[in-house]
């Protein structure tokens, strides 16, 4: 019964990813984190002014050339794109564009728990809860879905985020989209 539920959970994901005008991860704004390379271009007055590839750093920031230390850890590159620009305009450009771009995603996820291949997956191929359970395998025969949990350190500390992995599948609920070292847990069945 338990395997039943496994399967349709996996045909559900199948079914919404190929369905028309179905939301792909590639349509999910992607979070920066730790790790990850940024390339940014810097435009004004209609000249490149610079260009640059940047890490983010452990505590979330990057060191940019005239903005200095910024901290987007959390932020989807459009986001970090006006960050820059409202700083660049106060101080040392007029009306500069700012494009930025992922160059490589150095962002992590745990999958634990009742999985068949636990373990540590690229937040790039797994940008939600719920793929990242797929992409681990699908769920075990003792795998409790509806009790997921995703836990995520925010400003330090962790914060445990209830999901309904069989509600996503179904898309009757959310499937939470992930952050770079954000820990997926299916617990075990109780019987």
């Amino acid at each position: 019964m338990r395997s039943g539920i496994a399967v349709a959970v996996g045909l559900a994901v199948a079914a919404l990813l190929s369905a028309p005008g179905a939301l792909r991860s590639d349509d999910l704004p992607y979070h920066v984190g730790t790790g990850d390379l940024l390339h940014i271009t810097i435009y004004a007055g209609g000249d490149k002014q610079d260009e640059f590839d940047v890490e983010v750093g452990m505590d979330g920031t990057i060191s940019c050339p005239l903005a200095g230390q910024v901290r987007l850890e959390g932020m989807a590159a459009p986001g970090i794109a006006s960050k820059l620009r409202g700083i660049l305009a106060r101080d040392f450009y007029v009306d500069p564009d700012v494009l930025v771009s992922v160059k490589e995603y150095g962002g992590r996820i745990y999958v634990l728990g009742e999985v068949k291949n636990a373990g540590v997956y690229s937040l790039k191929v797994a940008p939600t809860a719920l793929s990242a359970c797929v992409l681990a395998g699908g769920f075990t025969n003792f795998a409790a879905p509806r009790h997921g949990k995703v836990t995520r350190l925010l400003d330090g500390k962790p914060k445990v985020i209830g999901i309904d992995l069989v509600k996503a599948g179904q898309g009757r609920g959310e499937d939470l989209a992930l952050l770079a070292g954000d820990r997926i847990e299916v617990p075990r069945r109780r019987f």
